[in-house]
């Protein structure tokens, strides 16, 4: 799978975000193996880094499992120094030229999940690494965020179907963030959903799966926040191709 997402158009060094990752099941069904490579860039500054990841599935009651998910990686965090303009020149709180650190990075995930229903919780950059971009500096951390979510999906009939979820972030000391969301589903391959992010944005989205091989999806974000002044909305764009068929991830007998 891939992601590319280009947030609050319209604005210089607006942050960009790019994403891909693999991922397959043990021959049982039981396990899943997989890898993730990432950079965010924000103007001056980059994060860029590398996990892999690992989760097992528990059969909880005859409809349910429950999916235990542990990633590891690493993570640079950058900073360029000749792209930031210093009201006060000589400021030795900031260098010139490239600072960077590279530091381990770890996330943790819990997932209950039916056909119909899920309920999950997760955890990243659960190591809380300090990081040590300017002299004096001991506040800078990568800090942990926090994510709660949970969705239930209503068969309207053999052919449409409605899927309210919800997600609920928190990082200290921001405030908690609530993405509330609805998707429309149509023969389980094309849907249409819009969703609205508290203090920041709603979004539109759409997607469509093409014999369970190909999926591609669009989003589309409108600011509801202060800076709809200055930018425009935002992009995403995601596409997955799976390889090999349904079967092949069935349980062992």
């Amino acid at each position: 799978m891939a992601i590319h997402r280009t947030q609050w158009s319209g604005i210089n060094d607006a942050p960009r975000t790019y994403m891909m990752g693999l991922h397959a099941p043990s021959a049982s069904g039981k396990m899943g193996f997989g890898g993730t490579l990432y950079t965010d860039a924000v103007g001056p500054t980059r994060r860029a880094g590398v996990q892999g990841n690992y989760a097992y599935h528990l059969q909880v009651t005859e409809n349910s499992k429950l999916s235990l998910g542990l990633a590891f990686g690493f993570t640079q965090f950058s900073i360029d120094g000749s792209q930031i303009t210093l009201r006060e020149q000589g400021d030795r709180a900031a260098l010139p030229g490239m600072q960077a650190e590279l530091k381990p990075d770890g996330a943790f995930g819990a997932l209950w999940y039916s056909e119909k229903w899920f309920v999950g919780l997760s955890a990243n950059q659960i190591f809380n690494n300090r990081l040590d971009f300017f002299p004096g500096d001991t506040d800078g951390r990568m800090s942990v965020h926090y994510f709660l979510t949970g969705g239930y999906r209503f068969d309207i009939n053999e052919e449409f179907a409605v899927e309210p979820s919800a997600l609920i972030k928190y990082v200290s000391p921001v405030p908690p963030q609530a993405d509330l969301s609805v998707r429309f589903i149509y023969k389980g391959n094309l849907w249409l959903g819009g969703s609205y992010r508290t203090d920041d944005a709603a979004t539109v989205y759409a997607g469509y799966s093409i014999m369970e091989y190909l999926t591609l999806g669009y989003a589309y974000d409108i600011s509801t926040s202060a800076i709809r002044q200055y930018a425009e909305g935002t992009h995403e764009v995601f596409l997955a191709v799976r390889f090999g068929t349904a079967g092949a991830t069935e349980p062992a007998d």
